[in-house]
């Protein structure tokens, strides 16, 4: 009693001695009228009693604080450094004290609580509208990609059994797509795996490809994807793949943060050039070079149909290192 805090500051937190045992588990007041003649006193290592230093305390009082829960959060205790200072009462007020520290406590421990689940109730609330957000805008953009794809395939067929089918095959090839970025959370798609995903529907060694690593946005991903779609259909119908002996080859490389691709038909009947311009040729010679940011080339040699396409890589993509991909 009336000793400065400095006096206690060169001690260590008291240790579950034999007498600060049951304040610490919580099982009892601790009251003796000279804790020195207690017989659970100075029996541990390595002091065996008060340490050097420490005050004098003949009187002492300990009361532990327990929670609601039952939880022991701590302990008062007090000392004087004369015998049989506290009595009933000063043992009765102390565990007051103690009661109401520990109500304290739980109510700023309930009060805590309370706010860490409101907060991670709001961040969960501005996940789910970022969410619900970002599904809109897949949804719109979905619809509008269809709704260009179906008045385009319309426009550009002939008859209604000609724009169902590839109306049909083009909302696979979208599709199919949707499923690659839906792997990756909708973050990005492998060129590679694009490039599967075109040949996939013809004998495997007809198409020949190889490249590095390089992931894409989603947004080009799909435009690519669509593209890859329109050339792998021309190509069946009237290109290399409509031959025996036809064979595609695609090839790319990252160079000073441009992507270059080409993709070259080989074997198959001589290219006439379309008289028209089709939904596919506006799509890979416009709408793709628009959606990449890039230039793109697509000539129909005698020889073979040839489309160069090239664009900056940007913060979204990402480039890997070189390895060439086995023939799909």
């Amino acid at each position: 009693s009336g000793a400065p805090r400095s006096a206690f500051e060169a001690f260590g937190h008291p240790r579950p001695t034999e007498v600060f045992a049951p304040t610490f588990e919580g099982s009892a007041t601790v009251r003796s009228g000279d804790i020195t003649q207690d017989p659970r006193y100075g029996h541990n290592a390595p002091h065996f009693g008060m340490p050097q230093g420490h005050l004098p305390v003949r009187s002492y009082l300990a009361v532990p604080v327990r929670s609601r829960s039952g939880e022991v959060i701590g302990g008062l205790f007090f000392g004087h450094s004369d015998p049989d200072v506290f009595d009933e009462r000063a043992q009765w007020l102390a565990e007051g004290v103690a009661s109401h520290a520990a109500i304290a406590i739980d109510n700023a421990r309930l009060y805590q609580s309370a706010q860490t689940e409101l907060a991670q109730r709001r961040r969960a609330e501005e996940l789910q509208r970022l969410l619900i957000n970002e599904l809109n805008h897949r949804v719109k953009n979905t619809l509008a990609t269809v709704q260009s794809l179906a008045a385009q395939t319309l426009r550009s067929s002939d008859d209604l059994a000609t724009a169902r089918e590839a109306f049909d095959r083009r909302l696979m090839a979208l599709s199919a797509t949707h499923n690659l970025l839906t792997q990756s959370s909708w973050t990005s798609a492998e060129l590679g795996d694009l490039v599967r995903q075109a040949a996939e529907p013809f004998v495997a060694d007809r198409f020949v490809a190889e490249g590095p690593s390089v992931s894409l946005s989603p947004a080009r991903s799909l435009a690519l994807s669509m593209a890859l779609h329109e050339l792998s259909t021309n190509a069946l119908k009237y290109g290399a793949l409509s031959a025996p002996e036809g064979l595609i080859r695609v090839t790319w490389r990252v160079a000073a943060g441009q992507l270059e691709f080409l993709w070259t038909e080989e074997g198959g009947p001589p290219v006439v050039a379309p008289t028209r311009r089709g939904f596919g040729t506006r799509l890979i010679s416009q709408a793709l070079a628009r959606e990449l940011r890039g230039k793109v080339r697509l000539e129909h040699d005698p020889a073979g149909v040839r489309c160069e396409i090239s664009f900056p890589l940007d913060a979204d993509d990402a480039p890997g290192p070189a390895q060439p991909l086995p023939a799909v």
